[in-house]
């Protein structure tokens, strides 16, 4: 599926900015419109997004017709037929609920969900087994009466650590006879006691933490535009090369949905920055939105000569015409 940036998705913001109103925060408050767009939020500090609706609620799509709302997760249990869960993780589970409000009889809306967690909106795994089936397939066309509503259990995966923290859903739902998708955004908590934070977040806007404007910033810093490249990760050599991944951290500044991450990654080696890779990192696929004033996290994979590491390695990040350069030595 594919979301374009045209009036329904402005109508989905303006809709989703009525339902959502003033809702309290359940775990932490936006701290405030993040990068270049200073007027991009004008919630209170314990307000969500203007655009995200807290779990529970249910919000119209946008060319009207349904109404989706997503409960809040449960953790819960898996049988046998599982797939896709990593070891040490656990499951937690929603309900996406579709009401047909046209008073007709109409094709449910083509939807993916994608859920963030954390501080750094890192990606949940998708689980499926014979209870949490997810979302009809692709184009299964299946039709509601009016006043009906369709039930889907959607479950994922996260990391233990996870639990307690914010977790925020993307809903891409495209409309029978509609070109262009609605993007919905949901927000609330992850089930369970909140730990140590796995990683420190963004600072907040404007705040003293980012580095300067034009500085060679180490991995793991921000940038003033709250991105971030964290320090490199080396696996066994092998044919003369060495993999390696890095993750690529981002925040939608816009107060409209940001369009993938947007970002070109130049990784070099050695004092004399010998080019060892370009990559275009992507979402979950390549032009999955990020919520308003909320982060993305991607896991990059490249490669490097075993003859430049141990050794310095340079990544430069091309974001919207910005040069953004980090560096550090790697082993």
């Amino acid at each position: 599926m594919r979301s374009t940036r045209g009036l329904a998705a402005v109508i989905a913001v303006a809709i989703a900015t009525l339902s959502a109103g003033c809702a309290g925060h359940p775990s932490e408050g936006a701290a405030g419109t993040p990068g270049r767009t200073p007027a991009a939020s004008a919630a209170a500090p314990d307000a969500l997004p203007a655009g995200v609706t807290p779990l529970g609620r249910s919000v119209p799509v946008a060319a009207q017709g349904w109404n989706l709302g997503l409960a809040p997760f449960t953790e819960t249990n898996t049988g046998a037929s599982a797939e896709h869960v990593p070891a040490g993780w656990v499951v937690v589970r929603t309900q996406a609920r579709f009401n047909n409000t046209s008073g007709q009889i109409a094709q449910l809306p083509d939807t993916t969900l994608t859920v963030r967690y954390g501080s750094l909106g890192r990606q949940a795994a998708p689980v499926k087994d014979a209870v949490l089936t997810g979302l009809p397939a692709h184009n299964a066309a299946v039709r509601k009466a009016p006043g009906a509503t369709f039930t889907a259990e959607v479950g994922v995966a996260i990391p233990p650590q996870a639990r307690g923290q914010r977790v925020t859903v993307t809903a891409e739902a495209t409309q029978e006879g509609m070109a262009e998708a609605d993007d919905l955004f949901f927000e609330g908590t992850l089930p369970g006691k909140a730990g140590a934070a796995e990683d420190a977040g963004p600072p907040a806007p404007g705040g003293t933490e980012a580095a300067s404007a034009g500085a060679v910033l180490p991995f793991g810093a921000w940038s003033p535009d709250r991105m971030r490249v964290s320090a490199i990760t080396l696996g066994p050599a092998k044919n003369g090369m060495r993999p390696a991944t890095a993750d690529l951290t981002v925040i939608n500044s816009e107060s409209q949905p940001r369009t993938g991450a947007g970002i070109t990654l130049r990784v070099m080696t050695g004092a004399g920055l010998k080019d060892a890779a370009a990559l275009t990192p992507g979402l979950d696929y390549p032009d999955a939105p990020i919520a308003p004033a909320r982060p993305a996290t991607v896991t990059v994979h490249f490669s490097l000569p075993t003859t430049a590491v141990p050794g310095p390695v340079t990544v430069e990040a091309v974001d919207q015409g910005e040069h953004i350069t980090f560096s550090g030595t790697v082993s």
